[in-house]
């Protein structure tokens, strides 16, 4: 088990994904000054809906560990910082410090090995490759190794208007080629 920072948020972030974000309380600009000078990371973990009042926690126990890339100075004593996305981890338990930072106890989940394209997931590749000509995920400059399913599916599930539960699943399911499964499916249900 591993003790890492924690950042609730209303959205998420894959394995090899990149995130701009603008922190603003105090607690995780000391997070963040934290992992800079120890050169470590935290997680971020998506919020679960609160309209469920029965629910337990009040975020998934499945998120991503990120590590800083650059941070900026920005208006009104905000910070930006880019993340990206480096493995899952799986959160056991947490606990808040003092001021309120929550520490969770997390434990690093296995890298997926390369998993090659299969054919039926070529018009998925295609997908893919027409989003990144948008001139907002051009700017991205994302690397993206179009020959893993593991890489084509995070992506696809960054980028597509999928509701939070359902990119949960995706970041959550274990299978490169099933999560492109489950890709297919949601954009059939979208109408695409």
């Amino acid at each position: 088990m591993h003790r890492l920072p924690l950042f609730p948020l209303p959205t998420l972030l894959y394995p090899g994904g990149l995130l701009p974000l603008q922190i603003f309380e105090p607690r995780y600009l000391q997070m963040v000054k934290q992992c800079l000078k120890a050169g470590t990371g935290f997680v971020l973990v998506q919020t679960a809906e609160q309209d469920d009042s029965s629910a337990p926690e009040p975020f998934f126990d499945i998120g991503c560990y990120c590590e800083i890339n650059d941070w900026h100075p920005l208006p009104n004593d905000l910070l930006g910082i880019d993340v990206r996305g480096l493995r899952k981890v799986r959160i056991h338990s947490h606990q808040p410090e003092q001021d309120n930072l929550l520490m969770g106890q997390c434990e690093y989940l296995p890298v997926e090995e390369p998993t090659l394209m299969t054919d039926q997931h070529q018009v998925l590749l295609k997908l893919l490759q027409d989003i990144q000509q948008h001139p907002m995920i051009e700017m991205m400059g994302l690397d993206i190794d179009y020959q893993d399913a593991s890489d084509v599916g995070y992506r696809l599930a960054e980028f597509l208007p999928f509701t939070g539960e359902e990119k949960q699943l995706l970041l959550e399911s274990n299978s490169p080629l099933a999560r492109l499964d489950a890709i297919q499916s949601l954009i059939h249900q979208l109408g695409g």
